[in-house]
């Protein structure tokens, strides 16, 4: 029996897309009591917004950046998770989904997952 609760994130329909295709392994989200809480090997519900689409999947790492200028120095997990995005657009995209300030003050987490 299952002790921990399935931790659930929402994602965008072409973010599902890339997870399902194997693209996206990683997803960067702020580090936050959520995301602190996630260790290796709990499982992750991504729930499409607006949609009964969903997948699970494993946490088999997780890497804390203290900011996107440190997270951008690890270029080789950016590069296959940020759909080829400059680091201007990268950081952009941050800023629409999570808000401008909570990303300049905010811890950032990379959770590494396979399918389950």
């Amino acid at each position: 029996m299952e002790h921990n609760s399935l931790i659930e994130y929402r994602i965008y329909p072409n973010v599902y897309d890339e997870m399902i295709s194997g693209q996206k392994n990683i997803e960067f989200r702020l580090l936050n009591e959520k995301s602190e809480r996630i260790k290796i090997g709990d499982k992750i519900k991504f729930r499409v917004v607006d949609n009964d689409y969903f997948l699970i999947v494993e946490v088999t790492n997780k890497y804390i950046y203290a900011d996107v200028d440190e997270l951008w120095k690890d270029k080789e997990k950016v590069s296959n998770n940020a759909l080829n995005y400059t680091k201007e657009e990268f950081v952009d995209a941050l800023y629409k989904i999570f808000g401008e300030d909570e990303v300049n003050n905010s811890k950032i987490v990379g959770i590494e997952f396979k399918l389950s």
